[in-house]
């Protein structure tokens, strides 16, 4: 019997290592950057609101406004949405106030969403 010495081992370690990264093409991909990314700001955000508020932000805006990840908040299991409109980007308007910026409150009652706040708080940027 002959030990093997640690040159013997290359072949082996190297072929497992190939069948790990094809039983696993996640990993293999992750670090091959496949992956969408998440855009800071993006008008998909405003797309995925209720139609209620949608339609009311896009009328706060001349432009197709863009979103930030936190600028609609759900609480009490979505029947109310907060919109935080310091992660809010519409070109020409300006939502941050003296003191604080701009918030709203929509909950929804039946099957519509309805405004029941707008207020200045501060800025969680």
């Amino acid at each position: 019997m002959t030990a093997r010495t640690p040159r013997g081992y290359r072949a082996p370690i190297a072929i497992g290592a190939l069948l790990l990264g094809l039983l696993d093409p996640s990993g293999a991909l992750a670090r091959g950057g496949s992956f969408p990314r998440d855009d800071p700001w993006n008008a998909e955000r405003i797309d995925n609101l209720p139609p209620d508020i949608r339609n009311a932000v896009l009328h706060m805006c001349g432009s197709r406004p863009n979103a930030g990840h936190y600028f609609a908040t759900y609480l009490d299991n979505a029947r109310v949405v907060r919109l935080h409109f310091e992660h809010f980007n519409c070109e020409g308007a300006q939502h941050h106030r003296t003191g604080g910026c701009l918030h709203q409150d929509y909950a929804r009652s039946g099957a519509h969403y309805h405004l029941i706040r707008n207020y200045v708080g501060r800025c969680e940027d």
